[in-house]
């Protein structure tokens, strides 16, 4: 992971992971936002079959700039970090 970087630290462009325990369905081109206003375009989705966490969706993402707007309407889904 420390080759695509800390979602959390990484700079605008830069390709991350994070996973997500969302109800909805996320897709390409959708945007994930925290809290703190942070957004990431999701470029690729796994949905986990099996195990403790099947449903679990595994995301590659880039780190979007804050000062940009979306040059489109996306489907934007809010999350919450929470401890590891």
């Amino acid at each position: 992971m420390a080759s695509h970087g800390d979602p959390v630290t990484a700079p605008a462009g830069a390709e991350v992971g994070l996973y997500v325990d969302l109800t909805s369905p996320v897709a390409l081109g959708d945007v994930i936002e925290t809290q703190t206003g942070r957004r990431y375009l999701v470029v690729r989705v796994r949905v986990q079959q099996r195990g403790k966490y099947a449903g679990r969706q595994h995301l590659r993402c880039l780190v979007l700039n804050p000062l940009d707007a979306p040059a489109f309407n996306p489907v934007v889904h809010t999350i919450r970090w929470y401890k590891r």
